[in-house]
């Protein structure tokens, strides 16, 4: 039997269900809020270990990012998110990727699929919830992903 799906979860708690990451969010991600569409994030990278050389400078010159993600497109289970980024004023999402290798290596290290979670050109990432999903939850589809007064909408079904 197949059941329609409609989830409304916080960022942790999805992140938690695709297997990306445990139930709270990494340290270094100070504040999570929404408005409409958008996704709001406050990071303080220099809380993370192993950054890259060229992020590592980024953060002396300025600690504090704040980042808008927004999903631009949903299909076939991949949703893309635009991600608009400042520190200290400085447009800091063309500095996204530098952080791809580290993303690869976290994705690996925890067994999930390769290439489900891509930093494309143009300051976006591509993270595919279905490959994700089913690793975790077998038969279960995606339909839809949207952000909404910060939290992530998910829609589909599950077997």
């Amino acid at each position: 039997m197949v059941c329609a799906v409609h989830q409304e979860l916080t960022l942790a708690e999805t992140l938690n269900l695709l297997g990306l990451m445990g139930r709270n969010l990494p340290s270094f991600i100070t504040s999570v809020t929404g408005r409409d569409d958008a996704l709001d994030l406050v990071a303080e990278p220099r809380q993370v270990k192993r950054l890259p050389a060229p992020l590592k400078l980024a953060t002396r010159l300025a600690p504090t990012v704040r980042a808008t993600l927004r999903v631009v497109d949903v299909t076939d289970g991949v949703a893309t998110f635009s991600v608009d980024a400042h520190a200290g004023g400085l447009p800091a999402h063309k500095l996204l990727g530098l952080a791809a290798n580290r993303i690869e290596t976290v994705v690996a290290a925890k067994g999930l699929p390769a290439g489900s979670v891509r930093v494309l050109p143009d300051a976006r990432i591509a993270l595919d919830v279905q490959r994700l999903l089913q690793a975790r939850l077998p038969g279960a589809s995606v339909a839809d992903v949207a952000f909404r007064d910060g939290l992530v909408v998910l829609d589909g079904t599950a077997a």
